[in-house]
């Protein structure tokens, strides 16, 4: 599916039963989680937008340690993507093995009533590039969400129609009244991949069940273009 409104597309990557077998891996692995919220919200890896926000240097030792664990345990993933993207982009794609790899968001619910949740409180823009490369100017960037496991209800994003590239991004009151609509929601499925430049207004979606169990885990990563080459990394 591509959006008629927003740059954004769709793309069948990896099978159920692979799926399967990488929501076991991920859940075998969770002495190696790290909290991220009060809630049941967790990362396997390390992410510029949390880990950098005050300085490089925290990132950069964590993603050290976490990227031998993500390349040991999900290597075939790994090459999986990057030759998908070579295709997709008819370029040259690499890990940033000197960033983070791309990671596991893992949320755990377990039937708490999330009835009141409201997306628009985390919509964000994806900026993480200046996190991960301080002073650094991509010529283009991208966004992908592989979701690996759903919990009952589904999961999805939500998405707004605001750029950050329009002339009016940085206003206020833009942002408000764009807020103030019900959002887009694009339904994640197991093995299917949710591609975007990144620079549309976005959040985790809300969760379709008010009381969902089961866990939400999703692989996140960004690519940065500098030279005419993609780096990946989250």
């Amino acid at each position: 599916m591509i959006s008629e409104t927003l740059p954004l597309s769709e793309h069948e990557l990896i099978g159920a039963t692979e799926c399967a077998a990488i929501a076991h891996r991920v859940l075998g692995l969770r002495s190696h989680w790290t909290r991220r919220s009060s809630g049941e919200f967790y990362s396997l890896g390390a992410a510029s937008y949390l880990d950098a926000t005050r300085g490089p240097e925290p990132y950069l030792a964590a993603a050290r340690v976490t990227n031998k664990l993500l390349l040991d345990h999900f290597g075939g993933l790994y090459d999986r993507i990057v030759a998908f993207f070579r295709e997709l982009l008819d370029e040259e794609v690499s890990l940033d093995v000197e960033r983070a790899a791309p990671g596991f968001h893992v949320f755990v619910l377990r039937g708490e009533d999330r009835g009141g949740d409201n997306p628009a409180r985390r919509a964000h823009f994806d900026h993480q590039w200046r996190l991960a490369y301080p002073g650094a100017r991509p010529e283009g960037t991208l966004s992908f969400t592989l979701a690996i496991a759903t919990p009952s209800g589904g999961a999805g994003m939500a998405l707004w129609p605001l750029r950050c590239d329009q002339p009016d991004r940085s206003s206020r009151d833009a942002w408000s009244r764009t807020l103030e609509q019900t959002p887009q929601l694009v339904p994640y499925a197991p093995g299917r991949m949710v591609l975007h430049d990144g620079l549309m207004l976005h959040a985790i979606g809300a969760a379709p069940a008010a009381r969902a169990t089961g866990h939400r885990i999703t692989l996140q990563g960004h690519g940065v273009r500098f030279g005419g080459q993609w780096r990946l990394y989250w």
